[in-house]
């Protein structure tokens, strides 16, 4: 029985009061979302759908919503646990990035901090070699996993801001679909705790804007704590939240609460012994990462790489829909507490300021892809929102177009990332130096021949240049043969002096193996 067939055996639709009450829903609610309107109020070409009725046509869609709602959500389920094992399988096949071994030395001498981050990313190895062993797949596994939730708590604030699981599976899927998340995920940076913490403060924020109870600014200041353990660009999100507590009607008598000020003396609590650490080493992190803030001259082709490489990180599809979504957000319009409208503005409102100053820096220098990173799941909800509206309302022409296309945005992603992943596992086309595992193998062979020739000569350690070979050869190599960058040494206060070299203020190269012999240079 069709859905028009099915409506009329419930619901007496010959009733003329009932038509006319349902056009007149229907075209209030088009009139809402900005969509055309037909002769009677509803749709322009709605009285074609289901027997030239509008009220048959919206019951129809209404009665779908809950199975495509269901159908949604399983496929965001699936699609978040595939992933997951591919991402697992990658880790386990990759040796360790330069970083990844920077970070995991840092985990093996745990400090309040370091010369270029807090110290959360390497509280989160030791914490995942401790529980999965010191392997690449161990020292990755721990970030997967948690990186491996966060589908469900973007669902989970894309359901309680707007009350829909179809939002929220959309929500979660376009996240999966962003190629971010696709491939960097499996590798763990700072980032990834970051966008964990970030996001647990999104949904801490919504709480707050959802129920009004004060405990939620703590929880909020929990998180920021947290996200600033993690790294510096948290202090954006706080920016966020400070300024949608003052563009949202029903958050801004929190601007002057005790709870606020309680909740912000939490996060610096957690925040203070890495400040503690900075202030007794002269202020080595901050004078290096606030070193890249001033401008140093107009340069146009930042800014077009700035924007290319975030609609591709984000996914052009989820991008096409991310656009609209903003743009159509009352900012000048009064909005009523706790409405929709109400909800987009405070998300949009933990975006703004970090993607505001990292488009300005893109007209002095280069923004790296992965630094908005923790603006994704709010972007995510957004989207998600914008194309179930388009979807509900049957918008026409390019809205509809995007609206469509962005479901394919998933399914697209992950076909994309599934040949790259298999790429990587059998390497079936030979790519050569354009390859993507060019920069990523081969460290632990070379480590395994310089060991050989350190113990052959009796070398007492191995000089380096640059902290990248330093860090995949001490990962790779024998822990008993130092290795040794004798340049910017702060970057290896948190580990004492190997013994042979202790008091000096450089290596003496009679106790070294030659630099050209070993091939220890970066």
């Amino acid at each position: 029985m069709c859905a028009g067939q099915h409506f009329r055996a419930i619901f007496p639709i010959g009733d003329k009061r009932l038509i006319a009450r349902g056009r007149q829903l229907t075209g209030s609610a088009l009139a809402c979302h900005g969509l055309p309107r037909g002769r009677d109020g509803g749709e322009k070409g709605e009285e074609d759908e289901v027997s030239g009725n509008p009220t048959v046509a919206a019951a129809a869609r209404t009665e779908a919503r809950p199975r495509r709602a269901g159908w949604l959500g399983f496929c965001a389920f699936a699609a978040t646990i595939a992933l997951l094992a591919a991402q697992a399988l990658i880790a386990r096949r990759l040796e360790l990035t330069f970083d990844e071994a920077y970070y995991t030395l840092w985990s093996r001498a745990l400090s309040f901090g370091y010369l270029d981050h807090p110290p959360m990313v390497a509280l989160v190895i030791r914490a995942s070699t401790a529980l999965f062993g010191g392997s690449e797949i161990g020292v990755r596994a721990l970030s997967l996993l948690v990186v491996g939730a966060m589908p469900a708590l973007i669902a989970l604030i894309a359901w309680r801001l707007f009350g829909s699981a179809e939002k929220a599976a959309l929500a979660a899927l376009m996240w999966v679909a962003m190629p971010l998340i696709l491939v960097g995920a499996v590798f763990v940076t700072p980032d990834a705790p970051l966008v964990v913490f970030w996001t647990l403060g999104l949904a801490a924020l919504v709480e707050l804007w959802r129920t009004g109870e004060a405990r939620w600014l703590i929880a909020l200041g929990l998180a920021l704590g947290l996200a600033l353990e993690s790294k510096f660009t948290a202090v954006f999100f706080a920016a966020g939240v400070a300024l949608a507590l003052a563009g949202a009607p029903s958050l801004r008598r929190w601007l002057a609460s005790p709870a606020l000020f309680a909740g912000l003396a939490v996060a610096l609590a957690i925040f203070a012994p890495f400040v503690a650490w900075n202030a007794a080493h002269g202020w080595a992190t901050f004078a290096k990462q606030f070193g890249r803030a001033p401008p140093h001259g107009f340069a146009p082709f930042y800014i077009a790489e700035f924007l290319v490489s975030q609609v591709g990180l984000i996914n052009p599809l989820v991008f096409a829909a991310l656009v609209p979504a903003v743009a159509t957000i009352p900012w000048r319009a009064p909005v009523s507490p706790r409405s929709r409208d109400e909800g987009r503005r405070v998300l949009a409102c933990t975006i703004a300021p970090a993607a505001v100053y990292f488009l300005l820096h893109s007209t002095h220098d280069r923004v790296q892809g992965n630094w908005l990173a923790p603006l994704y799941p709010a972007a995510a909800v957004l989207a998600a929102d914008w194309v179930a509206e388009a979807r509900r309302a049957g918008a026409s022409g390019l809205s509809a177009l995007i609206a469509k296309a962005a479901l394919w945005a998933a399914p697209i992603g992950l076909a994309f990332a599934a040949l790259a992943f298999a790429e990587i596992l059998t390497g079936a086309v030979p790519l050569g130096p354009a390859g993507p595992l060019a920069r990523l193998e081969g460290f632990r062979a070379l480590a395994r021949d310089l060991d050989s020739r350190a113990r052959a000569d009796s070398a007492a350690y191995v000089l380096t240049q640059g902290y990248a070979l330093t860090s995949l050869l001490s990962y790779y190599g024998d822990r008993g043969i130092a290795v040794v960058q004798p340049e910017q040494r702060m970057r290896w206060i948190f580990e004492p002096a190997p013994p042979d070299i202790a008091g000096r203020d450089r290596p003496h190269p009679r106790d070294a193996l030659p630099q050209g012999r070993a091939g220890g240079t970066a």
